[in-house]
């Protein structure tokens, strides 16, 4: 019973977890879904307290193959992740040495096949980079299903008898509970925007029920372990299965990952009304100036500057569904490139120096965030020195997440905080 209650509780906190994954996803995909395969092995343990109380013998694992078909599902950080998974393998080992009145020196060996059902949930060491290999550690209830199999006792000497029972007839227990706990390895690689995975990882099964059947336990079943009790076939005790698996994993991503488009920017800050007021105004009444915009839409500086208005000193914030990047890269979306062209041609006309800031929301490291948003930066560069614009008026500066405009703490101001920032100078400054 306590075993019982031991797996519920994991499969509570297993169906919790992906949840809290989700709430807690940054920059939400269109697809960051994969599937994949797992072949491996597998090295069985088993123990009979029966047999043990009973018998002077040897215990003794069984190895095997395994092979899996999952899905999986992470975080866009890559932080958190879950991977439903089905299973096919074989539990049950074997003792040696068993003696009785019939038999001088048997050994009784299960082999039974299972179709397991797993829901790990996954935590990731480090922050997704492609590239990169990320270390990762899961826990997992584990419910398998008996499909077939054999349990056996043999004399070991040449010429001794064999008796031989299909596991259904033996009456083994049909439904396994389990808990599993894994590390492995991961290395992801990043193609067209879309996120590849090989793994490598070890897990050891931990059986929690006794798969010892009903008919087993009052002796009616043909389960060979009776044939070895001296006095009555009803079996008192338990047998548990174990096992330590290793995998190697592949995973193919379902879509393309990319970032989804939201709506049009918004200002981050509302423009504060202007009300006329009759009376004079006094030398003692403050006078508030309207709050300078800290950014502006590429459009609004091209009206200015039709206008005839000063643009210097004015940024242009272009955040991600503006320029888009591949997840987690520098690399410039195709997408992006009519904006960017549309952009060299005003920044062009200003003969003003450009200082191109790469900004980041707040997930991640500080150190990853940094990088990623100096890479962007430059890669923005490069790209309007290809167009034209001279290398000697642009300069970059990537600030992570230090520098945001609207809170981290939704995702629409984690939005915002993604961009790229074209500040314009004078005509010499651009420090």
């Amino acid at each position: 019973m306590n075993s019982v209650k031991i797996f519920l509780c994991l499969l509570l906190l297993s169906s919790g977890l992906p949840l809290w994954a989700q709430n807690s996803a940054a920059e939400a995909t269109s697809s960051n879904w994969a599937l994949g395969v797992g072949l491996g092995g597998r090295v069985n343990f088993m123990k009979i307290t029966d047999i043990v109380s009973d018998f002077e013998s040897n215990k003794q694992s069984r190895t095997g193959a395994m092979f899996s078909i999952f899905a999986y599902k992470d975080t866009d950080d890559g932080l958190l992740a879950i991977r439903p998974q089905l299973s096919f393998l074989s539990r049950g080992a074997k003792y040696t040495g068993l003696k009785s009145s019939t038999w001088t020196d048997a050994e009784y060996c299960v082999k039974a096949k299972y179709m397991d059902i797993r829901l790990p949930f996954i935590l990731n060491f480090g922050t997704y980079r492609p590239g990169t290999v990320q270390p990762y550690i899961y826990l997992s209830p584990i419910v398998g299903i008996a499909t077939g199999g054999e349990i056996s006792m043999t004399e070991s000497k040449s010429k001794g008898k064999s008796v031989v029972a299909d596991v259904s007839k033996s009456n083994l227990s049909s439904l396994y509970l389990g808990a599993g706990a894994a590390f492995g390895l991961k290395y992801n690689a990043l193609v067209n925007q879309k996120r590849f995975y090989l793994g490598l990882e070890m897990m050891y099964d931990c059986g929690l029920t006794n798969t010892y059947g009903q008919k087993e336990k009052d002796g009616k079943a043909n389960d060979l372990a009776h044939l070895v009790k001296s006095t009555n076939n009803k079996l008192d005790g338990k047998r548990k299965f174990s096992g330590l698996e290793f995998q190697f994993l592949v995973g193919i991503p379902l879509g393309s990952n990319k970032s989804k488009p939201l709506p049009p920017e918004p200002t981050p800050i509302m423009e504060v009304p202007v009300v006329e007021i009759d009376t004079p105004i006094q030398d003692n009444i403050d006078i508030v100036e309207e709050p300078e915009k800290p950014c502006f839409q590429l459009e609004e500086i091209k009206t200015m500057m039709d206008n005839g208005e000063n643009v210097i000193g004015k940024k242009i914030c272009a955040v991600e569904n503006v320029i888009q990047f591949d997840f987690g890269s520098a690399a410039i979306n195709p997408e992006s490139y009519p904006y960017l062209n549309e952009l060299s041609k005003i920044l062009k006309n200003t003969g003003a120096n450009i200082k191109i800031n790469g900004h980041t929301d707040i997930m991640g490291t500080d150190e990853y965030n940094m990088q990623l948003s100096a890479d962007r930066a430059k890669s923005v560069l490069d790209y309007l020195v290809g167009q034209g614009m001279s290398p000697e008026k642009l300069s970059f500066e990537g600030y992570g997440f230090h520098r945001p405009i609207s809170t981290n703490e939704t995702e629409e101001g984690r939005f915002l905080n993604r961009r790229v920032e074209f500040e314009i100078l004078g005509d010499t400054d651009n420090n």
